[in-house]
């Protein structure tokens, strides 16, 4: 019984410093965050935060793994299973149903490139797939074809949050599968 208190009460604290970081985001960036003022909006002690996270950027560094761990698990599906038809629209879908985090993950005031570490994830199995679609492509070439692809989608998806995600997760999914189709298509052949 005095475990399950301790952990309510771990997951409280640490919902509180994560709610009061995320709100203290949405007027500033990270780097103009201190612990001090964290806590103070949080109302919890400057040693119970040291007790979680050992700075600001450590418990954003958290939640944005928490945020990852459900992007890696569709990621990981698609690849134990080779089925990748809908994966993009599953991670818009994701995104839209976290917009709110989303916006302030991948906005200025965050770390910078939290959604190309994101899309990163699809790397490995894109070069592997082109690999064996034109093997007499140089692996330069497929790692700059993936680099144009990865910032263009990361672009899209900036601007689709920015924008207030006003094209459904559906059909941004789709644009974004078109353009990797497009580019896909110029540079395979």
């Amino acid at each position: 019984m005095k475990t399950e208190k301790v952990d309510r009460r771990v997951k409280y604290t640490k919902m509180a410093l994560r709610e009061s970081l995320l709100e203290l985001m949405l007027e500033r960036p990270i780097n103009k965050i201190t612990v001090t003022e964290i806590c103070r909006h949080a109302d919890i002690n400057r040693n119970t935060f040291y007790m979680h996270y050992n700075s600001q950027f450590d418990l954003l560094s958290s939640i944005e793994e928490s945020f990852s761990e459900e992007i890696k698990k569709a990621v990981e599906r698609s690849l134990d299973t080779g089925v990748f038809d809908g994966l993009v629209s599953e991670i818009c879908q994701y995104i839209a149903e976290n917009g709110d985090l989303c916006k302030i993950l991948i906005s200025d005031h965050g770390n910078g490139d939290y959604l190309k570490r994101i899309i990163y994830l699809f790397h490995d199995r894109s070069i592997d797939k082109w690999k064996k679609e034109a093997n007499h492509i140089d692996l330069n070439r497929f790692e700059a074809m993936y680099s144009f692809i990865s910032s263009g989608s990361s672009a899209i998806i900036h601007e689709w949050l920015k924008n207030g995600m006003r094209e459904s997760p559906k059909d941004t999914a789709q644009f974004i599968e078109k353009a990797i189709f497009a580019v896909e298509q110029a540079f395979l052949l």
